[in-house]
């Protein structure tokens, strides 16, 4: 609750005005593109129809905004997140930080719409693909009014080698990628020890979108395999419901040296069914053959 002091010329003293503010969710949606849309390679609009695109529809939308309340365990939340558009045009003419310093005008420009009803309590952002950037550029601005970041979540962030976040906020990066089966040959030997096919191995395939690239800043980077998708799919399939207890793992997990075969590995303390990477760290993965 925010407490207000007003004064007035004819006002013996001052008055106190209690003004009760709420938590706002700002969703900060990433490219769409309307021809793209006709043959179902990207979301056709901006706003809450880019993300029933990749949910499937309004209930798994409003199930997905709930599950994001609980995870950043904050209390009486506006009744509708705040939608942004952090799209570029054409999905490549911006570079990650032209679109952070469009969000930071963006956010000057609108402060008064993007804080209505908010008073002394947080925002919290949720962003996928270009809109990370955007987002970044929004809580800067939001954070130089006085205003406070609780946390931002970055879903698939698109260029992320090419802006920051200023680390004042906590900061979540996710990135998914996908497993294929991949034919190898043993190496040829002879005409009458040809080279033939072995079993399949497993090989771990980074969202194609938006490569391996943690943004400078974020308190933790995380990359997982998001199974059942493909290259097509990956890409939008961090907008999910589950995709809060998947940050929730990435928070309190715990990466460990261990010696294996006389090399120093990485895993993870507790067990690793999902993980390829850590910040900076690939870990031990038994369904990964090929990282």
């Amino acid at each position: 609750m925010a407490i207000i002091k007003v004064t007035s010329p004819q006002a013996v003293g001052s008055v106190k005005l209690k003004v009760t503010g709420k938590p706002k969710l700002i969703l900060v949606n990433g490219h769409w593109n309307r021809l793209l849309n006709l043959v179902n390679m990207s979301p056709g609009e901006d706003g809450e129809n880019y993300w029933i695109y990749f949910l499937g529809d309004g209930n798994i939308l409003k199930e997905f905004i709930e599950n994001a309340q609980r995870y950043f365990k904050d209390n009486n939340y506006q009744d509708k997140p705040f939608y942004v558009d952090g799209s570029s045009l054409l999905g490549g003419d911006q570079s990650g930080n032209d679109r952070k310093i469009k969000g930071y005008k963006f956010a000057m420009q609108h402060i008064a719409a993007i804080t209505k009803g908010v008073g002394n309590e947080k925002f919290y952002f949720i962003s996928h693909s270009e809109g990370a950037a955007y987002a970044a550029g929004m809580a800067k601005a939001l954070i130089e009014k006085g205003y406070k970041v609780g946390e931002s979540v970055m879903l698939s962030a698109d260029e992320g080698d090419e802006f920051t976040v200023e680390g004042n906020y906590p900061c979540y990066q996710i990135t998914a990628g996908y497993i294929k089966e991949e034919e190898y040959l043993l190496s040829y030997i002879s005409p009458i020890h040809p080279s033939t096919i072995k079993n399949p191995k497993r090989q771990f395939h980074i969202d194609p979108v938006v490569g391996d690239h943690r943004i400078q800043g974020v308190n933790r980077y995380g990359v997982y395999i998001s199974f059942n998708t493909k290259f097509e799919t990956v890409h939008g399939s961090t907008i999910d419901v589950q995709i809060f207890n998947i940050l929730k793992r990435l928070k309190r997990l715990k990466v460990i040296p261990q010696k294996l075969k006389g090399k120093t590995v990485y895993m993870i303390a507790d067990g690793n069914i999902i993980w390829h990477k850590i910040d900076n760290t690939v870990v031990v993965n038994k369904n990964i053959d090929i990282y």
